[in-house]
Order: structure tokens, then C-alpha cells, then sequence
């Protein structure tokens, strides 16, 4: 008699597979929830909640927990439940939490705090490209800070921004220093957040700045390169604070 051959049950990492979508959500619905203050520090939450809340499977919970706990988002107890942690916890440059804070009560305050960091990162990254970066790479900011103008007069601000962001990724490669290479993904989930912008509200001068700030660099100046990053920051951080405020 032959026999069928059974099939190999599901491993928890294949089952959490199958149920990314829910497991996306999941994250997605709690980091806003917590950073936009709908679930305040210390508030006690349980797996059996999210899974009736949800309708996911306690795997699919556990796993989500473990991804907002390693944004300091969370902390599980064992026989306690899982406590939402105060802001001082988090991990305020994960590009995630950026990207939920932005949609939040705190937009505005964290738009001021990521140029405000920007501004002690980025004039030196201009200074040290300017002594280090190659003919290509100057070569190549030139050409984004003429497609940010091209943008302008387009009227695209997805394009603007696209292009910007890989012109403050080139500067920051270009200083050839890693420490501040890695801070650009946090700058980048902070210009990622603008590109809703109305065309009317991209600024002509500061596109102006990142191209001085190109030849700068190609003319190898390295004071003249950070006075120009640091005018880019200051011509940003005045608009955000005519523009809602400040």
C-alpha cells in the first residue's frame, strides 16, 4: 500500500514569513500609536490583547515586540506584560521612528532637532570632502545640485528630494570618515518626510547654496565648503521656523 508523504509542519520563521503583511501592520499600527503618544510611557500592554486586537498569532506578537523592543520602543517583563518606554529609551535615529514621529504631535520638534544635529555633522563632512573627495564623486554633486534646480523650475518635489538626499549621501561618503557616514540614514528619513511639500514651498536660495557648495568642493576649499553647509542648514531651519512657528 503506498503511502502519501506527509507534508513538513511550519516553522515559526516560515510562519512569521507567511504573515509579514500582518506582521508589517502590526509594527507599523503600534510604532505610530506609541510615538504619537496614543500608548503613553509605562502603559502596560499584553500579548493576548494584540492577538484579539490584531488577529494574529502569538508568534506574529512576539516577533513585533521584539522589533519595536529593539527600537527602545518597548520592554517585556516576564509575568509583568510589555511596558511602553519613555522617549528617552528610544532609538530617536532609526529612520522608522523618524517616519512615525514625522506623522505625529512631535513633527515639527523633531524636524528642528535633525537640522539642528545636522549642523554640527554636516560643515565639517563639507570640510573633510573638500581635502579628501575624488574628481568623480565632486564631479557628480555638481550634477545633483543642477537636477535639485532643474526640480525647482519643474515643479517636482519627489524629484527635488530624491536628488537631494543622494547629494547629502555623496557629501557625507565623500568626508571619507565612517562615523559620519553613518548618520546619513537618519538625515535621509528627515528630507524622506518633506517630499509631500507643495512646490511652492522648495526654496530657490537653498538650492542656490548646494550648487556654490558643489563647486566648492570641486574647487577642493574646505572653509568655503563648510560655511556654505552651514548656510543650507540655516537657510532650512529658518524656513521651517517662518513657516510653522518656531
Amino acid at each position: 500500500m503506498s503511502t502519501q508523504p506527509q507534508s513538513k509542519p511550519a516553522s515559526e520563521p516560515d510562519r512569521l514569513r507567511t504573515a509579514g503583511g500582518l506582521y508589517g501592520h502590526v509594527v507599523e499600527t503600534l510604532g505610530n500609536e506609541i510615538t504619537g503618544g496614543h500608548m503613553p510611557a509605562q502603559q502596560i500592554i499584553y500579548a493576548a490583547q494584540l492577538t484579539e486586537r490584531f488577529g494574529i498569532s502569538r508568534s506574529v506578537v512576539r516577533e513585533s515586540i521584539r522589533t519595536l523592543s529593539s527600537m527602545g520602543l518597548l520592554e517585556a517583563r516576564p509575568q509583568v506584560g510589555t511596558r511602553v518606554l519613555p522617549i528617552e529609551r528610544w532609538d530617536l535615529l532609526n529612520p522608522r521612528i523618524i517616519a512615525w514621529r514625522a506623522s505625529g504631535p512631535d513633527a515639527l520638534v523633531q524636524q528642528r532637532e535633525l537640522i539642528e544635529l545636522r549642523l554640527g555633522i554636516e560643515p565639517l563632512a563639507a570640510r573633510l570632502a573638500a581635502e579628501r573627495i575624488d574628481d568623480e564623486v565632486a564631479q557628480e554633486l555638481v550634477r545633483c545640485a543642477d537636477a535639485m534646480h532643474a526640480a525647482i523650475q519643474e515643479r517636482d518635489s519627489f524629484r527635488f528630494f530624491e536628488v537631494d538626499s543622494l547629494f547629502h549621501r555623496l557629501l557625507l561618503t565623500a568626508s571619507k570618515n565612517q562615523l559620519i557616514t553613518k548618520f546619513f540614514a537618519a538625515i535621509d528619513a528627515g528630507l524622506r518626510v518633506r517630499e509631500n511639500l507643495p512646490p511652492s514651498q522648495l526654496n530657490v536660495r537653498a538650492t542656490e547654496l548646494h550648487v556654490d557648495l558643489a563647486r566648492a568642493l570641486v574647487a577642493r576649499d574646505p572653509a568655503m565648503a563648510s560655511q556654505l553647509a552651514t548656510r543650507i542648514l540655516e537657510q532650512t531651519l529658518l524656513e521651517l521656523e517662518e513657516g510653522d512657528g518656531f
